[in-house]
């Protein structure tokens, strides 16, 4: 979840105009959870040559009924349950274009706390490609 995280914090503090159903209309605002979820499923797709057991055991742990054995698995997995709980369908829905990938990526960058534990290195190319990726999901 490190880059996921990571990603959450520009996501949340850049949003413009996106209010989720149940929560007061005043303010935009993209939940820290959702924001965490919206390019989970890229960043794990990412991260899966790092250690594919745990990438693996995660979305049997979600489903156990999850077959094969590649790096679509998770993401996949994460896809159809973001999908089942109402999650918007990805940064497009909360208002994001790709225009905005450079300035996510580059919030992104900040968070070096997060950025420095994840299970393989990350830069600003795979960071794109990650929030880039994220823009829809089904």
């Amino acid at each position: 979840m490190h880059i996921p995280h990571a990603n959450a914090y520009p996501i949340a503090g850049r949003v413009r105009e996106f209010r989720p159903a149940d929560y007061p209309a005043d303010e935009p605002i993209v939940p820290h959870g959702m924001a965490v979820g919206l390019t989970a499923p890229a960043a794990f797709g990412f991260t899966f040559d790092a250690a594919p057991e745990r990438h693996l055991r995660a979305a049997r742990l979600l489903d156990p009924t999850a077959e094969g054995n590649g790096p679509d698995v998770l993401p996949g997995v994460l896809r159809t349950l973001m999908r089942d709980v109402g999650l918007p369908n990805g940064l497009a829905e909360v208002g994001y274009g790709s225009d905005d990938v450079d300035d996510l990526v580059a919030g992104a960058l900040q968070q070096q706390r997060l950025l420095a534990t994840a299970p393989k290195p990350v830069g600003a190319d795979d960071l794109a490609g990650i929030v880039g990726g994220s823009m829809e999901h089904w």
